[in-house]
């Protein structure tokens, strides 16, 4: 006997398949999220083919010792926080919009960089608003 194969539909966008190369990157709402956070460093993109592919740009970069431990923690604060809107939406039926994923995503990373570096140079908020001037910090 065959077993059914069970499909669903992306929790987020409700448009198409749920695959990880679809919730995590080629979804309107994740696609949504790298665009705020990749606006916050004013950078414009065009969405890779794949999860591996984002990867590889992301982890290739010139970037200083504090940019480089700022800018990985976006990328894994964006993947984590993708997976808890999902599972949230899921389990609790809760919706959140993109701007209110980014923000959080910012958020955690100001409190990693923080908690990392031990700063009192900052509040959370200031390097929100201000991380063109804390990528240039000597931390």
């Amino acid at each position: 006997m065959i077993d059914e194969i069970h499909l669903a539909l992306c929790p987020l966008c409700s448009l198409y398949l749920e695959t990880h190369q679809h919730l995590f990157l080629h979804c309107q709402f994740s696609w949504s999220v790298w665009s705020i956070i990749l606006d916050w460093w004013k950078i414009k993109w065009v969405c890779p083919v794949s999860v591996p592919s984002l990867a590889r740009w992301w982890f290739a970069n010139g970037l200083t010792r504090l940019e480089k431990h700022i800018w990985e923690a976006c990328f894994y604060a964006t993947l984590w926080f993708l997976w808890l809107v999902r599972n949230d939406y899921i389990f609790n039926n809760s919706t959140k919009q993109a701007w209110e994923v980014g923000e959080v995503v910012k958020t955690r990373v100001a409190m990693w960089m923080k908690a990392k570096f031990n700063s009192k140079v900052y509040t959370v908020e200031e390097f929100k608003v201000f991380l063109d001037g804390i990528r240039k910090l000597r931390l």
